[in-house]
């Protein structure tokens, strides 16, 4: 029997697509289309002016593709909460309108539109290149507090067009000056975390890109938010004056970043000849003259990667004055690759034959640089990278993918993520394994209780050939984030000071059969633990604008992690958003949540009804019920400086229904009906809020 026979007809084409993209430059022509690119923060404002001279000022042909970027598209706080806009259709309709009235000869289709809040992302393209469309797809990633609040974050497009991949991708990042390393995180996580879905996978084309970064053409456009630093104001505007920009450009954060690569290091950004974007006073082309008084800054950038990109015009459009920041726009000369039939087919042929000797003769053959690989000590919410080497030493294609072990449903636990969990290798070919254990909110409890450890096997099966057996082990530290409130209440130490059988104990035993070193902590009503948090927020956040809607950087929740297993005490490190962000992670990674697995489905119900709500309230068991009281009672304190910090009773029981209310299993469930239950948990927290007493 052939070892040909051995490869799958969806293996032995991944096959042919890698040897021919060795070859493509015999059989692709690299065509030029011209495309502009637009971004906008509108500052919540309707679309009352024609769009048509920012499309058309810098203008020299019409376009074949027209992207337009927009942040803070709808500031209500119910965009927060319900999926629609109004604001969507008014903007989306004023782009439609601009559009079509480009050229005469030319029309345009919207080919995709994506919003998440008040960041949107609209792509038209000419009637003639739409035909050429394929597998257009959308991704969202929110960079608000939790990652799942809308308010700031990325949205992308991704296209394939002709034999190139585009991506687009426009995002608002975190404010204020002080915020750049908060701002260098949300570009991480936007790139990082970005997932496209709704693309029909095309086995002969692009579409099997799963990242930002694999597409040959990439476009980053946006409220960036970096800033100008370290000059006087009144020097700011004498410069922008004279049109001397260097001085200020030689103090521009995201200048300063990328050059030493902590944000877009390998993006490319055209020089800058026109003047700071923000922050306008509305209705003018005169800088910020509130008491504030914000220093002007090139917030809004575009940016690129990827070869055959020729950038031209990059400006700013001065004479739209509806919103506090000005438009941006670039236009483009980009290089599409695009298929020589009749190359292709002698190309494709020659492949062909090729592959169907080598099959014939040689197995697939592979080696990897090791089998064991050992994370050492793991903690909660700090990922561990390792990466190891799969060389192709065979002289045909090697297909290998990670395949679940007998019984099971997963090739690996849900702390481990492996990139890429399947690739073809060519001859001679090294490809680089990314092995992270990563414990979150949904895997530290079994952790700390024993009931899972860091210890699985992985197995590697080479398509026609042995498969491979790795080893992952390492050791998880104990964590008082994951616990039950039932333990936390009971320690008299710290989680790290508390043997790990203790903690099994008392999972397993009840109360009255505990060991007498597991005794009511009679000093507080609710785990120290979360007094601390509680008590920080209120101490040191309540009078702090943006509270729970802005994300605290990750070393420093870390830090307040470290801290609370270690030694509990009210003084936490970390800034006050941290510090808030600790709390509600707190709160979602408790083994049982606040209102227990076992009323949930009627805590929704109730949701509608202020009555059935008191009622669920008195069902809770005692350490339940008093926490829930403590967190109302934390929220109608905060609520009282509103004035300052600009919470309401919607903002804050959306941000504390998903981690209050949780199931204790994750279903599928479409996109309207995630909505409605979300609505539900906030309006059953409103319902004791808007009481205005426990």
């Amino acid at each position: 029997m052939s070892t040909a026979s051995t490869f799958s007809t969806t293996n032995r084409d991944a096959h042919v697509r890698k040897l021919l993209k060795k070859k493509e430059s015999q059989f692709l022509n690299i065509e030029k289309l011209r495309l502009f690119i637009g971004t906008w923060n509108v500052n919540g404002k309707t679309a009352s002016e024609d769009l048509l001279p920012w499309l058309t000022d810098a203008l020299q042909s019409p376009p074949a593709i027209i992207v337009l970027g927009f942040q803070e598209l709808d500031l209500s706080k119910e965009a927060l909460v319900f999926a629609d806009s109004i604001r969507e259709t008014e903007w989306r309709k004023a782009c439609e309108s601009a559009v079509n009235r480009i050229s005469p000869d030319v029309k345009y289709q919207t080919v995709q539109v994506v919003r998440m809040v008040g960041v949107m992302l609209i792509l038209f393209s000419s009637d003639s290149v739409r035909e050429h469309i394929d597998n257009v797809a959308t991704g969202t990633v929110a960079t608000g507090i939790m990652g799942f609040m809308g308010n700031k974050g990325g949205v992308a497009i991704r296209l394939d067009l002709h034999n190139s991949s585009l991506c687009f991708i426009t995002s608002h990042l975190a404010a204020h000056v002080e915020q750049k390393e908060r701002r260098n995180q949300d570009f991480r996580d936007i790139k990082d975390k970005m997932v496209f879905t709704n693309s029909q996978v095309d086995y002969n084309s692009n579409s099997n890109i799963s990242s930002i970064e694999k597409h040959d053409l990439t476009f980053w456009l946006g409220d960036l938010n970096y800033r100008i630093t370290d000059i006087p104001l009144e020097q700011v505007k004498q410069h922008i004056d004279s049109r001397n920009w260097k001085p200020l450009l030689d103090r521009d954060q995201l200048l300063g970043e990328k050059a030493v690569k902590n944000a877009f290091g390998d993006y490319n950004e055209s020089p800058i000849t026109f003047p700071p974007t923000y922050k306008y006073d509305v209705g003018t082309d005169i800088y910020d003259t509130s008491e504030k008084a914000r220093c002007p800054a090139w917030t809004d950038r575009i940016l690129h990667k990827g070869k055959h990109i020729t950038p031209l015009n990059y400006t700013a459009h001065m004479g739209l004055r509806l919103s506090d920041h000005k438009p941006v726009s670039q236009i483009f000369d980009i290089g599409i690759k695009v298929m020589n039939r009749e190359s292709y087919k002698a190309v494709y042929e020659e492949v062909m034959k090729e592959l169907d000797k080598l099959e014939n003769e040689f197995l697939p053959q592979v080696k990897l640089s090791t089998l064991e690989l050992d994370f050492g000590e793991v903690r909660f919410m700090e990922p561990s990278l390792l990466t190891i080497e799969i060389e192709n030493t065979g002289q045909v294609p090697a297909d290998f993918s990670f395949i679940p072990k007998l019984n099971e449903s997963s090739y690996c636990k849900n702390w481990l993520v492996i990139q890429p969990s399947r690739e073809c290798i060519l001859p001679g070919e090294v490809v680089e394994l990314h092995l992270t254990v990563h414990v979150d909110e949904k895997t530290t409890s079994q952790l700390n209780t024993g009931q899972d450890n860091i210890d699985d096997i992985i197995v590697l099966h080479l398509e026609g050939g042995k498969d491979f057996f790795l080893t992952v082990t390492g050791k998880y530290t104990l964590s008082c984030f994951g616990c039950s409130l039932e333990t936390l209440i009971r320690l008299p130490d710290s989680v790290r000071d508390t043997p790990r059988q203790l903690i099994i104990d008392m999972l397993y035993q009840k109360e009255n059969k505990l060991d007498s070193a597991c005794t009511d902590n009679a000093s507080m009503p609710i785990p120290k633990e979360l007094y601390f948090l509680l008590d920080n927020v209120v101490n040191n956040g309540k009078q702090v604008r943006d509270l729970f809607q802005q994300r605290g950087l990750h070393q420093e929740i870390v830090a307040i992690r470290e801290s609370l297993d270690t030694s509990p005490s009210a003084d936490l490190p970390g800034k006050i958003h941290a510090v808030a962000e600790a709390l509600l992670i707190f709160l979602d990674s408790l083994r049982e949540p606040v209102i227990p697995f076992s009323l949930y489905d009627d805590a929704l119900s109730a949701a509608t009804d202020e009555a059935a709500s008191m009622v669920i309230k008195s069902r809770l068991p005692p350490i339940h019920k008093r926490v829930f009281e403590y967190l109302l009672e934390f929220m109608l304190e905060l609520l009282k400086y509103a004035d300052d910090n600009y919470l309401d009773i919607n903002t804050l029981a959306n941000v504390f229904g998903p981690v209050l209310l949780r199931t204790e299993t994750d279903k599928a469930i479409t996109k309207a009906d995630k909505q409605l239950l979300e609505q539900r948990k906030t309006l059953f927290i409103s319902n004791f809020l808007r009481k205005g007493h426990i």
